[in-house]
């Protein structure tokens, strides 16, 4: 019977520990996720998805992560139809007109200058990265292709 009685006492006492050893794992995980993007008092809207940024690329239309941003899930070989989503030019066309970026993927990314052919300069960007000026590296205004690698 004591035994029976322990059994059950441990068994809760791990159920515990295991529910409250999950919890703070979400709690660092939710912390611990990139403070992208950054939106500028003058945008016109922040995303909503910041929680989910840890599978995206985010370009920014100005420097530091201002201006109006946008983001791609995957390889995208022409980002002539990629629209800002937010800032002065929301609904207009990303291409040649990134100035920062943050790389929130487990993935290098590289972006290149031609759409289609992603031929030409290109910038490279590590994974769990960001740069808030991509003009100290001769791309600022240039990314028209971006590959995940």
């Amino acid at each position: 019977m004591k035994r029976n009685i322990m059994r059950t006492v441990s068994a809760a006492a791990l159920s515990t520990v295991g529910l409250i050893g999950i919890g703070a794992a979400t709690a660092d995980a939710t912390t611990a996720t990139p403070d992208v993007p950054h939106a500028a008092a003058d945008d016109s809207a922040a995303p909503a998805e910041v929680g989910l940024a840890a599978a995206k690329f985010y370009f920014f239309k100005d420097d530091d992560r201002h201006g109006g941003y946008a983001y791609v899930t995957g390889s995208d070989r022409d980002l002539r139809n990629n629209r800002w989503l937010s800032g002065p030019h929301k609904g207009r066309t990303i291409d040649n007109g990134t100035s920062s970026v943050n790389n929130a993927t487990s993935h290098f990314v590289v972006l290149s200058d031609h759409p289609g052919s992603c031929v030409g300069p290109h910038y490279y960007s590590n994974a769990h990265s960001s740069d808030n000026d991509l003009s100290n590296n001769g791309f600022d205004n240039k990314a028209s292709c971006v590959t995940f690698r």
